[in-house]
């Protein structure tokens, strides 16, 4: 077994690979605590009248292989390159090409026979998720929540919906009948919306008792179609749908007419 030799003023001690990667893991994690400290302190930028933090979405759940990883590395390697935005990381880019050097080696090996690699090519791929990881934490920190600058360096975003975060307007609503009484309308999903409110106009008072026509709700669902039962065979009906998250009202969508069966 190779052993490394290390010097501790007058004291000299052995000790093994497998205690050099155990003292790795434990400068990666204080790594780990001290980068999320970090991420923790980054300020949610504005977005308009909200207030919107962009999250790094790391992703690693896609990288199911040894190749996978050894893919994701190179990728971040190359974006990192030249990149104005980040001139230092931690990791450092020569870090990410030292893995990916490892790992490419390890895996050709595997391949060209020798099996009793497999295990270390395991312990690499899991440490090249951890360098991922920590490289996100980094990024997340210095970008400030700057979606162009997390994109730079080959990242995806994630947007979560805060308390403030409005829906915006529901789109391409459709009415068709599908049934005697029947009206099936349907619509394109609003990313920040939970529930739909469907909206009937009312007709039968004239004139409105407000300013503005009088709408009365017809439903409510989580799905982007709803089926409007119950209604007088032959007459129009007018139709619209907004989209909520319980805290905050999207605007309504266009209207849309339909006769019933």
């Amino acid at each position: 077994m190779e052993r490394a030799l290390f010097s501790n003023r007058n004291f000299e001690f052995m000790r093994t690979k497998k205690d050099i990667r155990k003292l790795k893991r434990i400068k990666n994690s204080d790594r780990v605590n001290r980068l999320r400290k970090q991420q923790m302190m980054v300020m949610p930028i504005a977005f308009g009248p909200v207030f919107l933090l962009v999250l790094i979405k790391l992703g690693l759940e896609d990288q199911r292989t040894a190749e996978d990883v050894l893919a994701r590395l190179r990728m971040h390697s190359q974006k990192l390159n030249g990149n104005v935005f980040f001139v230092t990381t931690d990791p450092s880019k020569a870090d990410i090409d030292t893995m990916a050097d490892e790992l490419k080696d390890t895996i050709d090996k595997i391949a060209a026979g020798n099996k009793a690699l497999i295990p270390h090519r395991d312990n690499l791929v899991r440490d090249a998720k951890q360098m991922i990881r920590l490289l996100s934490y980094n990024i997340q920190y210095q970008s400030a929540g700057d979606e162009e600058k997390i994109k730079s360096t080959g990242f995806d975003v994630r947007k979560p919906k805060g308390a403030g975060h409005s829906p915006g307007q529901v789109l391409v609503l459709t009415a068709t009948p599908v049934g005697p009484g029947k009206i099936k309308l349907k619509w394109k999903k609003e990313a920040a919306s939970t529930v739909y409110i469907i909206e009937q106009l009312n007709t039968t008072v004239f004139p409105p008792p407000g300013p503005g026509p009088q709408w009365d709700s017809a439903g409510k669902t989580r799905n982007v179609s709803f089926v409007v039962e119950g209604l007088t065979p032959g007459q129009l009906y007018t139709f619209r749908v907004y989209g909520t998250n319980g805290k905050a009202d999207g605007n309504p969508s266009d209207i849309v007419e339909q006769r019933s069966l």
